[in-house]
């Protein structure tokens, strides 16, 4: 079972997370949430450059924006990932920032109504790793 941080430690205190975004205004708007978060963050606008960053177990979460992407390429990246880092957690961004998916193309879940409730859903999501 997770157990909760200590009092006064933020929960994703020393996460990894690669965030992979081909669209430069959701990139930078969600590296802030995150980063204000003390989040140790790496960014990619596609998805060559997120497979020059990724290492199998370097990242606790991998968030990959799909909507730029066929959905053969983000699968494969998303594969390659599965294969070589099973453990690692991959979450989907399938729509607006306000929706995320960990079962993509499968299914797709509404989170969060506004987007100030966004990074509250991406602390949710990035504890439970």
């Amino acid at each position: 079972m997770h157990q909760p941080p200590l009092r006064g430690r933020p929960v994703l205190e020393g996460k990894r997370v690669l965030l992979v975004d081909p669209y430069q205004p959701t990139r930078d708007a969600r590296a802030g949430v995150l980063r204000n978060h003390d989040i140790e963050l790496d960014t990619a606008s596609s998805l060559q450059a997120a497979r020059c960053l990724w290492r199998p177990r370097f990242y606790d979460w991998v968030l990959l924006d799909v909507r730029g992407y066929l959905p053969g390429e983000a699968l494969a990246f998303y594969e390659q990932i599965r294969d070589k880092s099973p453990g690692e957690h991959v979450a989907f961004f399938v729509g607006p920032p306000t929706y995320l998916s960990r079962t993509y193309p499968d299914q797709s879940s509404e989170v969060a109504s506004e987007t100030q409730q966004w990074g509250e859903t991406v602390k949710r999501f990035l504890a439970a790793a």
